[in-house]
């Protein structure tokens, strides 16, 4: 698991020096320039569109077909559905008007949805549509008030970001100039005859900068963990979860460093990554003039053993300056799933271009499934779209004023019933015969059919020799061998290996604690879990 770790980070490395190349412009002539360039505004053309303006974008699904379509019925029902957007914004008072139009299945669902500052609000028609397309989103029998809204902070992160001009967070900007900053000098070069500046990566390159990268990670963790944090809470993640990333990840990186399994060696990274991936090209070359031809090209092998094969290609080729931004870009996925028989192609492409007072675009998405084993295909589906808008002066923005009796806290709706009171009694643990150590004390929450221990999350999976890893906002994963459990705080559904499941008492956090419930992570991992009554004790025996 922590080579997979690792291996996850050398990835988001590359997609962020992807990123990073992309979206930057030109005049840049060394790595510095790069990085201050990252950090300006200045990345796309900055005018009253960013302001003030009405806009329209439509997607259809023009093609389903496959056994797929045939034999699942909420696929086949997709089959000829679109959707229309009509929108108005005005970001200098933070908000967002839009009104939706969606043919499904026979029948029209219209409706709207609005920002207003850091509230996502939207008409509970858009909840119907949802139901029939995944029964059990709407609770039965609950009569619902004409809106439902959601308050997050993150929504006034864009608006602030919106008002400046800025192409990226400010948080994500600092963690992408953090990898950059590891990038070394030799892989940046610049012509001053052809007026262009270029990044170019391959296999040994790639290795090169991740380890450049590890390294930095591991002499600067604190700094990395605040970063990475910041960003979790910027996204919409609570404080609370954003400590515990921070502590998780200088833990993980003081720990792995102490026992020796931190990869901080050229043949330790080339170890990490054989057989999982290998970068063919990342190449990227912009125009030193403004506007100038920017251009991106990444191909990247993914597995290449028997049980799985892919590629991945994305390029891009745009003209950027201050005033405009125009060109095309191009995704192509393939992979070949040995032991399921299944190849997988996927193209995403589409043209773009945006000034200071309009933009205008059109995508399509291309997806193939093929079983060939029987020759069958299982899916064959084409959705097209386009988007246009407009600077709008005039632009009249009017979003519904909230009260008791018209709306409802979506949260109240999505977050499962408060865990039921906790016992005061505090039960021993045994693993083995040999008690379990914990540093918040185990509780029971009584339930009508019986009580149920919780304990500290990740004393149980040391004990349990499992690795945790925490997914912002709230998910919870546990791995030990081949068995993956994914929980969520306050929420009852968990998952075993991809299979949906369900609590009775859903995870919680004490203090800085994540605490769950011990029976059902125990018997998961294939325990066996029994309960002293007259010594309110558990008992685990584990293999």
């Amino acid at each position: 698991m922590k080579k997979t770790r690792y291996f996850l980070l050398a990835l988001t490395v590359l997609l962020c020096l992807g990123v990073v190349f992309s979206a930057s412009a030109a005049q840049l002539t060394a790595k510095q320039m790069m990085i201050d360039r990252l950090q300006s505004a200045d990345l796309i053309p900055a005018g009253e569109i960013n302001k003030t303006a009405s806009g329209t974008a439509y997607y259809q699904i023009k093609a389903l077909s496959g056994t797929l379509a045939e034999t699942m019925v909420p696929v086949a029902k997709l089959a000829g559905a679109d959707l229309q957007l009509d929108y108005k914004l005005d970001s200098p008072e933070n908000k967002l008007a839009m009104n939706y139009l969606v043919n499904y299945d026979g029948g029209k669902y219209s409706g709207g949805m609005f920002m207003d500052n850091g509230r996502f609000i939207m008409t509970t028609e858009l909840l119907s549509l949802l139901n029939d397309m995944q029964s059990g989103v709407m609770p039965a029998g609950q009569e619902l008030p004409p809106y439902v809204y959601m308050d997050d902070r993150a929504y006034s992160t864009m608006w602030t970001n919106i008002n400046s001009g800025q192409y990226l967070p400010a948080e994500l900007t600092e963690l992408m100039v953090f990898f950059v900053e590891a990038v070394p000098e030799k892989y940046f070069a610049v012509s001053l005859t052809d007026q262009q500046v270029s990044f170019v990566l391959d296999q040994d390159g790639f290795e090169d900068v991740t380890l450049e990268v590890l390294n930095k990670v591991a002499n600067e963790k604190e700094r990395f963990a605040a970063l990475v944090a910041d960003y979790v809470a910027m996204s919409g993640g609570q404080q609370q979860a954003a400590d515990m990333i921070k502590n998780d990840i200088l833990t993980s990186i003081e720990q792995s460093v102490n026992d020796g399994s931190y990869p901080d060696t050229a043949a330790e990274v080339k170890d990490m990554m054989a057989g999982i991936i290998t970068l063919k090209e990342l190449k990227y070359e912009a125009s030193m003039l403004s506007p100038g031809q920017h251009s991106f090209n990444m191909t990247l092998d993914l597995g290449g053993g028997p049980e799985f094969s892919g590629q991945l290609v994305v390029k891009a080729d745009y003209t950027s300056g201050k005033d405009l931004c125009n060109g095309t870009y191009t995704v192509d996925f393939k992979a070949d799933m040995g032991t399921e028989s299944l190849s997988v192609t996927g193209v995403m492409q589409g043209e773009f271009n945006q000034t200071g007072v309009s933009s205008l675009g059109n995508d399509t998405i291309k997806v193939n499934v093929q079983d060939y084993s029987t020759g069958t295909t299982m899916l064959d589906l084409l959705i097209e779209g386009y988007a246009e808008a407009e600077a709008d002066p005039n632009v009249q923005v009017d979003v519904p004023a909230m009260t008791p009796a018209n709306s409802l806290d979506l949260m109240q709706m999505v977050v499962d019933p408060p865990v039921p009171p906790i016992t005061s009694n505090t039960p021993t643990v045994l693993l083995n015969g040999v008690p379990v150590i914990f540093d918040v004390d185990p509780y029971i929450v009584e339930l009508e059919n019986g009580g149920r221990t919780f304990v500290p999350l990740r004393a149980l999976a040391e004990a349990l020799g499992c690795e945790v890893d925490w997914v912002a906002p709230d998910q919870i994963n546990i791995m030990r061998g081949d068995n993956t459990i994914n929980m969520f705080i306050n929420k009852t559904v968990y998952s075993v290996n991809g299979v949906e499941k369900r609590l009775d008492a859903p995870p919680s956090i004490k203090g800085d604690r994540t605490m769950v419930p011990l029976r059902f992570v125990a018997e998961e991992l294939g325990c066996t879990v029994q309960y002293d009554g007259s010594t309110n004790t558990v008992i685990i025996y584990s293999n």
